[in-house]
């Protein structure tokens, strides 16, 4: 029996694999879902004067870092296929994740850009 891509694939071929998961729903709904991300992303610099992020409440960077984790989550979790990871694998990928975002923020500490009204 040949499988199409409608068919969910079968957990003795996904090493690891717990469940079975459908080939085209999932990566059509993550495609839509990190494209409305992006649109946001863009909105950033197409439209400085949103609340969210105007320059009176000076939020823009952790907007955009928060977007930025979280369409790095969806990529890691859909299309490295962590979820069917063994947890112990899934768990030291997210902490390494995890200090990667601790370096960026304290870099980013380091040249002062969380304080715009100190930048010369």
């Amino acid at each position: 029996m040949a499988l199409t891509s409608h068919d969910d694939i079968p957990t003795d071929v996904l090493d690891g694999a717990v469940k079975p998961y459908s080939r085209d729903k999932i990566y059509v709904l993550t495609a839509l879902f990190l494209a409305a991300i992006t649109v946001v992303e863009v909105l950033t610099y197409a439209a400085p004067d949103f609340p969210l992020w105007s320059h009176e409440h000076n939020l823009i960077v952790p907007v955009l870092m928060i977007l930025m984790a979280v369409k790095f989550f969806t990529v890691a979790y859909i299309f490295m296929h962590l979820r069917f990871d063994k947890p112990l694998l899934t768990r030291v990928f997210y902490s390494g994740l995890v200090v990667a975002l601790l370096v960026y923020i304290a870099v980013l500490s380091t040249f002062r850009i969380w304080w715009s009204d100190q930048h010369n």
